[in-house]
């Protein structure tokens, strides 16, 4: 089994083929939202980095984890069938939130259970922004 953890997000993800980009500013501090595309759960979680992964370039067999609700990126890629994952994030951090603890229970039952690692995501995209709004009113 294989949890990678921030830089470990990008690493796993060239090992199995994908590609990588300079982000603009990076995604940094204690408050991105990061959704978990198997549930769509929202967790607010640390992050510092200013390379992301470029989910259009994963192979096949890999899907992407998450996503960060603020500007679209990757946040974590997970193999359909083997137990390998990643989060660019900190779940580790406890300067915030620790409701992403659940990652090490997940890798730790991967250990004792690795092929019962089967993968489904929910399709996401982010909400559009609007551009004009229409009040009305008497």
């Amino acid at each position: 089994p294989i949890f990678g953890i921030c830089l470990g997000n990008q690493l796993l993800s060239l090992a199995a083929g994908a590609k990588t980009y300079k982000m603009k500013f990076g995604n940094r501090g204690m408050n991105q939202p990061a959704i978990d595309l198997r549930t769509t759960r929202c967790y607010i979680t640390p992050q510092n980095h200013g390379f992301a992964v470029d989910t259009s370039s994963l192979p096949s067999e890999w899907v992407p984890l998450m996503v960060n609700a603020n500007d679209g990126t990757n946040e974590g890629v997970i193999h359909k069938m083997r137990p390998w994952f990643s989060v660019q994030f900190h779940p580790e951090a406890c300067g915030g939130p620790t409701d992403t603890a659940f990652l090490f229970h997940s890798f730790i039952r991967s250990i004792s259970e690795p092929f019962s690692t089967s993968v489904t995501t929910i399709p996401y995209s982010l909400p559009v922004a609007q551009r004009k709004v229409l009040v009305l009113g008497s």
